[in-house]
């Protein structure tokens, strides 16, 4: 069973939106227009003919000089007893504050170093603390900074929490760019929509998204091995993932040719989270499943809707049958290319995918040669 999106009604939904790019002295931070760029794109977005928000009710406040630019708007949100969302998004620099808290950079901050707040910062248990005020039934903040994962926990209690980044990371943003690696590809998938998605993108939808297109999106080089963007982390209370946050623009496109083109490229992203690469030193296997059945119901339209010799529909089949197999399942593998096989040969013998057809079934089938039957206990 699926449960419906609940989309808020407007008029009782809140958005306060903050971006700390610039930064002046004493700060030793370097200088980030893309988190105020951001935020007013993000502000924009939700705010929009899309959004669940109405723009008169969404407010960006870009690069505060004190807490009290940010503290008193939401004050007042807080206060709306007609309130129903109420949503803080926050995109700049997380710095460490007294016991490793997260602390958010206002423009003259800086790194304390000494075991106590970076003065003047923003702790973010004092927004929390005021998202706990209100009388609203959702509560949700959205954390593009280092160290975001931070907030998780005790700090973010009754609050739905959407992070660019674990608690020890640092959430990256191309130098040239005009948009965060989080909050850029966020924006995407709201721009893009989701061809196989629901009508409304929800909270959990966006997290599911994002947690494979961000690790599979090149990101600046941090290390010796280039890897992609940090993994979003998510926390949820009760229902809240239920939550949407704007119309799902690709809704019902999931059997056009572009929506089967998206749903493949998207696969295939999954697919390199499984695998051992460069990108992925340490793949995921527990994402098999996952992919299994994006590649069952991606194979399955786009035969039906290609036609069972487009080289799509071929490739889509060849990639389920294969993954099957590394699944776990070699029988179900060899049973999946011997019908596909078996098309071809009926159809199209002269078919270029024919042969790397007949050879994955060749290596499953020798997989199954190779593995000893199941040992049998004996009656009795």
């Amino acid at each position: 069973m699926t449960w419906a999106v609940w989309p808020p009604a407007p008029a009782t939904a809140y958005a306060l939106l903050v971006g700390t790019g610039r930064h002046v002295r004493p700060s030793a931070l370097p200088s980030m227009p893309q988190a105020v760029t951001t935020a007013r794109a993000l502000g924009a977005a939700l705010g929009g003919a899309r959004g669940v928000f109405d723009a008169r009710r969404t407010t960006v406040v870009p690069d505060p000089a004190d807490a009290r630019q940010v503290l008193d708007p939401l004050r007042r949100m807080v206060r709306r007893r007609d309130a129903d969302l109420l949503l803080f998004s926050y995109c700049g620099h997380g710095l460490l504050g007294r016991g490793d808290r997260l602390c958010l950079a206002l423009t003259p901050s800086g790194q304390d170093g000494g075991g106590g707040d970076p003065s003047p910062s923003l702790p973010f248990a004092e927004v929390a603390g005021l998202l706990r005020e209100s009388p609203a039934r959702h509560k949700v903040a959205l954390l593009d900074c280092c160290f975001s994962g931070r907030a998780l926990g005790p700090d973010g209690h009754g609050i739905h929490l959407l992070t660019a980044c674990g608690r020890t990371q640092k959430a990256l943003f191309p130098p040239g760019g005009t948009l965060t690696g989080f909050g850029g590809e966020l924006l995407r998938v709201l721009d893009e929509g989701i061809p196989d998605g629901p009508r409304e993108l929800s909270l959990t939808a966006l997290y599911d998204r994002l947690s494979v297109v961000l690790p599979t999106t090149p990101a600046p080089r941090t290390g010796i091995v280039p890897t992609g963007y940090p993994a979003p982390h998510q926390q949820t209370v009760d229902g809240s993932g239920h939550l949407a946050l704007a119309v799902n623009p690709a809704h019902g496109t999931h059997r056009t040719p572009a929506g089967l083109r998206a749903r493949g490229a998207f696969a295939q992203r999954l697919k390199k989270l499984t695998e051992p690469s460069s990108g992925t030193p340490v793949p995921d296997p527990a994402r098999l499943p996952q992919l299994l059945t994006v590649l069952a119901g991606l194979s399955r339209d786009a035969a039906d809707v290609l036609g069972p010799l487009d080289d799509f529909a071929i490739g889509a089949r060849r990639n389920h049958a294969v993954m099957t197999g590394a699944a776990g399942s070699p029988e179900r593998a060899a049973a999946l290319l011997t019908a596909l096989a078996d098309t071809l040969r009926a159809t199209s013998p002269a078919h270029p995918a024919l042969p790397a057809t007949e050879r994955a079934l060749a290596h499953w089938n020798n997989r199954l040669r190779a593995t000893p039957p199941p040992e049998t206990t004996p009656p009795g």
